[in-house]
């Protein structure tokens, strides 16, 4: 079984201080986990992992065990963006949209959404409002996003806020399949077992699939790690530029849990706006969707200010 839970190594991050957001990984343990770093003293480090219904544990991890520790979000990325350049906002969101797995990447996904919204909603509302309706945190903050979406669209696209149908897929069970060997050839290939993982990810099919689903490293870097031609693979190890992209890559591969409220029914918007319902709307506003303020849009000193 994979699992969400994911162990991110990386020898030299261990001396990094105040890491919030991050992805471990242990030694001997193929599985990465993600989760806050609360403190690293007396010889342990103290995870705390997001569960479902809104709880989470505290891990202790001896530091002996851990190889290594990967920030997910990046905060010099974060100090440089600038409202004067909204795409920047919007670009780095969809950097982290592909890590939703991890908390803190998709929170700081809808944060940044929301302000590249905010600072130019007629070029980049609609797009920021979906991009935020796919790492949505349940199916009522879908529904939201998904309204705001139509209220920023100029041409108010009724489709916005239509009943939304399951994708279907041509071959559904395919792609699961897929995913699960590109994880396993992934985590081969990070293991030093290059025989395993040129075995899996040499397989047509795989082959063939792997850049439609993956979207943190190709296939042929994969392949040039296997075969010692990428930068810094001459001495036979892999660089560590190359295992983070693997590792956030087996990280955004990997099946989200949800808690059974996940699941319950909630009424889509175009229901709630049928004209038989007249029961008030909560106004809907950038301000309003989501706990991030949209008008602190600078990062700085670890948190977020007005310009």
């Amino acid at each position: 079984m994979l699992r969400t839970s994911l162990a991110i190594l990386l020898v030299c991050s261990l001396a990094v201080a105040n890491v919030d957001a991050a992805v471990v990984l242990l030694r001997g343990d193929a599985d990465p986990v993600a989760g806050y770093v609360e403190s690293r003293s007396g010889g342990v480090l103290r995870l705390r992992i997001p569960q479902g219904g809104g709880q989470s544990l505290t891990r202790e991890i001896p530091l002996i065990e851990v190889e290594e520790v990967l920030e997910t979000v990046s905060p010099l990325r974060l100090t440089e963006l600038r409202p004067e350049d909204p795409d920047s906002y919007r670009n780095y969101a969809e950097e982290l949209a592909q890590k939703k797995v991890d908390p803190e990447a998709r929170e700081t996904a809808l944060r940044l959404f929301l302000i590249a919204a905010r600072l130019d909603p007629t070029r980049l509302g609609k797009s920021s409002l979906l991009g935020m309706t796919s790492i949505a945190r349940s199916p009522e903050e879908a529904n939201r996003f998904q309204a705001m979406a139509y209220l920023l669209d100029p041409e108010h696209d009724a489709q916005l806020i239509q009943k939304r149908h399951t994708v279907q897929l041509t071959s559904p069970e395919r792609l699961d399949e897929w995913s699960d060997l590109i994880i396993t050839g992934m985590r081969k290939l990070r293991g030093g077992d290059y025989r395993s993982a040129r075995a899996i990810l040499k397989r047509p099919d795989v082959e063939k699939a792997f850049d439609s689903i993956v979207g943190e490293i190709t296939h042929d870097e994969c392949m040039a790690i296997l075969n010692k031609t990428c930068p810094g693979c001459e001495g036979g190890r892999i660089p560590k530029a190359m295992i983070r992209k693997l590792v956030l890559a087996e990280l955004a591969l990997l099946p989200e849990t949800h808690d059974s409220s996940d699941t319950e029914s909630v009424p889509e918007w175009s229901e709630l706006t049928a004209a038989e319902n007249h029961k008030p709307l909560v106004a809907l506003t950038l301000e309003t969707i989501t706990e991030f303020d949209p008008r602190t849009s600078v990062y700085r000193n670890k948190q977020w200010v007005s310009p």
